[in-house]
């Protein structure tokens, strides 16, 4: 509601600021007003006292008026109706059935089969077999034989040979030197202890430091030389000779008896047991498995659905519109006009008349 007031408020102003514009041109028209008299701008024309009368300035005044304004709103509405609902109800009630069921059933029957018996008959054979002859022959053969030989020959071998050279070594002896030590010695002497009175209690031992000299020996190194034989090893080069064994070989003939087999072709006749095959017919009983067919009564629940009208009470909700009466504050500018000291200015020449 409130949009489409202040356009119209707007609309108003601008309608009425152009109705006071033309109402000024109009009655300074044959009295010489000068060109700004609404023209210079809607709302802001002035005059000045050289002309027709006292200047004034136009002002837009905005102030907020309440107003009453008509608003319509939704309002739910909740009531309490009664409906008619239809149910579906179990009822359950017993009956009677016959029911077909198989049972399975055994029995015995006799029945025939072919059968394969196998019987056993003598049958005489021939066969060819190798049959092996051994005789003795003589071989020839050759064989290596091993021999030893004696062969002389001759190395040459470094000896040691020892000879006496005479050296000069060198040796430190050590020599016994006397040196007068001072030393300090502790020594303790007796002492009387007095008590208070002056008199002699006991005695104690003093420690006492003194110096005293002792002669020490102190041993001195010195080297000295000597002449010193010593046995020298040198290698001597020299030839020997030595008989060593030499193994060698050498190939002989011989002859040896070796029993040498050999085989010849033989038949001979056998009795083998041959398996023969007969058709031979015989009865067995075996266990055949069937079905028998048998009924029987049986009683179950039965459930049925039956429809019934049913009647309820519900909250039923409607929205109604409602007017309502509300104050509004809306903003209205009116134009005023306020009157300028005067300013003496030069005349304006006359705008021609309309």
């Amino acid at each position: 509601m409130k949009r489409f007031l202040v356009p119209a408020a707007v609309l108003g102003l601008c309608l009425g600021l152009t109705g006071l514009a033309s109402a000024c041109h109009h009655r300074n028209s044959g009295c010489g007003a000068p060109a700004d008299c609404g023209y210079g701008g809607y709302g802001m024309g002035s005059y000045d006292m050289g002309s027709c009368g006292p200047s004034y300035t136009l002002q837009y005044q905005t102030e907020y008026r309440t107003v009453k304004r008509t608003v319509y709103r939704v309002v739910p509405t909740t009531t309490e109706e009664e409906i008619t609902e239809n149910v579906v109800k179990p009822v359950t009630h017993e009956e009677e059935r016959t029911r077909t069921f198989l049972v399975p059933t055994t029995k015995e029957e006799t029945r025939t089969r072919t059968v394969i018996q196998t019987e056993l008959k003598t049958e005489e054979r021939e066969r060819t077999v190798m049959v092996p002859e051994t005789n003795e022959v003589e071989q020839k053969f050759t064989v290596t034989v091993p021999e030893m030989r004696t062969e002389t020959r001759q190395a040459t071998v470094m000896v040691p040979e020892m000879h006496q050279e005479t050296r000069q070594q060198m040796f430190t002896v050590m020599t016994t030197v006397p040196e007068t030590v001072t030393r300090q010695v502790v020594c303790y002497h007796r002492q009387p202890v007095l008590d208070c009175n002056g008199c002699v209690v006991g005695c104690e031992c003093v420690p006492e430091t003194q110096n005293v000299t002792s002669t020490v020996l102190r041993c001195v190194p010195q080297t000295q030389t000597r002449d010193v034989t010593v046995n020298v090893c040198n290698l001597v080069a020299r030839t020997q000779t030595y008989n060593v064994q030499v193994p060698s070989s050498h190939t002989e003939e011989r002859t040896r008896k070796v029993l040498q087999t050999t085989y010849k072709q033989k038949v001979e006749k056998y009795n083998v047991q041959v398996c023969v095959p007969k058709e031979v017919k015989q009865e067995y009983k075996v266990l055949v498995c069937g079905t028998e067919e048998r009924s029987e009564k049986f009683k179950v629940q039965v459930v049925e659905y039956k429809t019934e009208q049913v009647k309820r009470k519900v909250q039923v909700t409607t929205y109604k519109t409602v007017a309502e009466e509300v104050n509004e504050t809306v903003p209205f500018t009116t134009c005023v006009r306020v009157p300028v000291a005067p300013v003496m200015a030069a005349p304006c020449p006359p705008p021609p008349c309309q």
